[in-house]
């Protein structure tokens, strides 16, 4: 049993050098200037124990966007665990999810560096999402008839926001426009949905923002 746990947490440390390799290389090249053996050169590993891991080179930049997203979703977990009204979770979610799509430096810089092609964006986890629904509707809350079609609309509502205002034919006022669409479509009054949308994200949150801000110019 020691020596699988052995082996196990030597293949998780193998594993985090490869992607932590990854993840500098590209900030500091660009992924056309990157081989698979200048991954494994950095993290100090045989060119062969790559393919323990990772088929290819997207493979192990698609590793680093899950690292990011892993901050993402604890960053986001800190933020809403001193709130206890499902309304203001949700409000506060939407919130911190739209800016950070719009405005995580790390991850955005990292997939116009990293070349990958298709639809990668910051949101909360699915599951979450549901269970925040679900809790709100046993609070009285929210009103929804189909819980399951309600995530399905908002992560829609969300994916579609983000995308449009990357491309231009948004403005970031669409951000909080579909905070308070998503919170009265759950049953909340306008009024209501008006007053959490305009209250600010705690400090730690923009924060880590800065912070991420300034990783990034010394990684470059």
């Amino acid at each position: 049993m020691n020596d699988i746990k052995r082996t196990n947490r030597k293949r998780e440390r193998t594993r985090a050098a490869l992607v932590n390799a990854a993840r500098k290389l590209v900030f500091s090249r660009g992924q056309e200037k990157i081989s698979i053996q200048d991954i494994t050169d950095a993290a100090d590993v045989g060119l062969g124990t790559f393919y323990n891991y990772f088929e290819t080179k997207s493979m192990a930049f698609e590793a680093v966007l899950e690292q990011i997203r892993g901050q993402f979703t604890a960053d986001l977990n800190q933020l809403r665990e001193p709130l206890k009204d499902p309304a203001t979770v949700m409000a506060f979610t939407l919130q911190y999810c739209f800016t950070q799509a719009q405005d995580n430096q790390e991850w955005n810089t990292f997939l116009t560096y990293s070349g990958l092609s298709g639809e990668y964006l910051l949101h909360q986890d699915e599951d979450q999402l549901l269970a925040d629904i679900q809790r709100g509707v046993k609070a009285g809350r929210f009103k929804a008839d189909d819980i399951n079609f309600t995530q399905s609309l908002i992560l829609g509502i969300v994916r579609h926001i983000n995308q449009e205002i990357r491309q231009g034919r948004l403005t970031r006022s669409a951000m909080a426009e579909a905070t308070r669409h998503i919170l009265r479509m759950l049953g909340l009054p306008d009024q209501v949905a008006k007053s959490l949308t305009q209250s600010p994200l705690p400090p730690v949150v923009v924060a880590r923002g800065a912070e991420t801000g300034a990783n990034l110019r010394s990684a470059l």
